[in-house]
């Protein structure tokens, strides 16, 4: 099997364990950084000049997450982290990986297509999961969280939906990771079918959302349409967008789940367990500024300091925001390679995106939709939430197609330039 079909084959298999499965969307990366080593080492394989700091910065953050239990407990840390734990450092440089493998792919359509089949299916079974309590068997093998699926808020006889995963917040924000690229079709590419085929897959999004009761995600997609629309959209993609987010707010203010969870909103964010968690990092920040308490230490660090802080078991995992936790684990040379990757890859799908490459705009707004989950949520946690983010940064480093825009502009600079006069040339 060529290198090609070897890479497409992998990022349609991470196309669909993106909706489907956790473990499987873990087996897929770990495949993939595998595969992106050997290309590296076999093919040498390059990067396009905008993929690449970004692209060293995620395999650079990864190996100093590696490295740090060690470091750590060469300095005084007692404890080291479960290997399944510490082995999470792959997630951190799978954007690496996707990047690589993208730039082997001769055509998108499969991976795209599998990408959008995988949202639809999934607002199937999440709609179902809404509406009925679930009864239908789950093999044990698979561990899915089927309790997860039988909460209810508000009073209301309705469910939170958590699609494949079973997880409502996995869904969540896996669609927020999703609604960028959808986004991006939606608004910018030549081929009309791609662009209705994005406005559904942004509307399935943001009903995922919906039906998960996840505060923060709704806020977050709501926000992130409003500000692409306002920004590029032209005509009807526009008024869809804008007609998404009244939709959503129309729904969530009509379900009493709904209004109980953003009536408990800002209490929850600036005060109750969010501000104990983030009380419980900057302890940690205090007693361990450098290196961190090392990377997947965090819950042990923190419940040694339970006396002092107050935390409980249940939030000693993170500390509810993303660089705090980093800083935290990783000490001062995790949080400043933390920030260098984010500013890097902003600015790398900022270039692309301005060159017309509509799939670099829609990474980009999940990078955005990232950043505003991370003020509420330490998205790490959930691999499959990582590494949904991280197949979309790394696809839209390098994925090739173009938008209109950008297309029409280089015609009429080309018809310019050949109606110009071969002297004024």
């Amino acid at each position: 099997m060529s290198w090609r079909r070897a890479s497409t084959a992998l990022l349609v298999l991470w196309a669909a364990a993106f909706w489907l499965s956790e473990g499987l969307l873990q087996a897929v990366a770990d495949l993939s950084l595998l595969a992106a080593l050997a290309l590296v080492v076999t093919r040498r394989a390059s990067l396009p000049p905008m993929a690449r700091l970004p692209v060293l910065l995620a395999v650079a953050l990864g190996a100093w997450e590696a490295i740090s239990p060690l470091l750590a407990r060469v300095f005084g840390f007692p404890g080291l982290p479960s290997s399944g734990r510490w082995l999470h450092c792959n997630d951190t440089a799978a954007p690496a990986a996707a990047a690589l493998l993208g730039t082997q792919v001769a055509r998108w359509a499969a991976v795209e297509v599998t990408f959008a089949a995988g949202g639809f299916a999934t607002l199937a079974l999440s709609v179902l999961q809404h509406q009925l309590r679930w009864n239908f068997p789950v093999p044990k093998f698979l561990r899915l969280p089927v309790d997860r699926v039988h909460e209810t808020f508000g009073g209301e006889d309705r469910f939170a939906a958590g699609g494949f995963f079973f997880h409502r917040l996995r869904l969540a924000h896996a669609s927020i990771a999703a609604l960028g690229p959808a986004a991006g079709a939606m608004f910018w590419p030549l081929d009309r079918r791609r662009r209705w085929v994005g406005g559904l897959l942004a509307l399935a999004c943001v009903a995922c959302i919906v039906l998960s009761y996840a505060r923060a995600a709704l806020l977050t997609a709501g926000l992130l349409l409003l500000l692409a629309a306002l920004r590029t959209a032209r005509g009807w993609a526009r008024w869809a967008a804008l007609s998404a987010i009244l939709v959503a707010v129309a729904a969530a203010l009509a379900s009493p789940g709904w209004r109980v969870r953003l009536g408990e909103a800002g209490e929850n964010f600036f005060g109750g367990e969010r501000a104990l968690a983030r009380h419980a990092g900057w302890d940690l920040v205090h007693q361990h500024p450098w290196l961190g308490v090392g990377f997947g230490n965090y819950q042990q660090a923190a419940l040694a300091r339970q006396s002092v802080t107050g935390i409980t078991e249940q939030l000693s995992h993170d500390a509810h925001l993303i660089p705090l936790t980093v800083w935290a684990e990783t000490g001062v040379v995790g949080l400043g390679l933390y920030l260098a990757l984010h500013l890097s890859l902003a600015l790398s799908l900022l270039r692309r995106s301005r060159d017309g490459h509509w799939m670099a705009a829609g990474a980009l707004i999940s990078w955005g939709g990232f950043q505003i989950l991370g003020m509420a949520h330490f998205l790490p946690f959930h691999p499959s939430v990582a590494l949904a983010f991280a197949f979309v940064w790394g696809v839209g480093l390098v994925h090739p197609a173009v938008s209109a825009y950008s297309v029409m502009t280089r015609r009429v600079f080309e018809n310019d330039l050949a109606a110009q006069p071969s002297a004024a040339r």
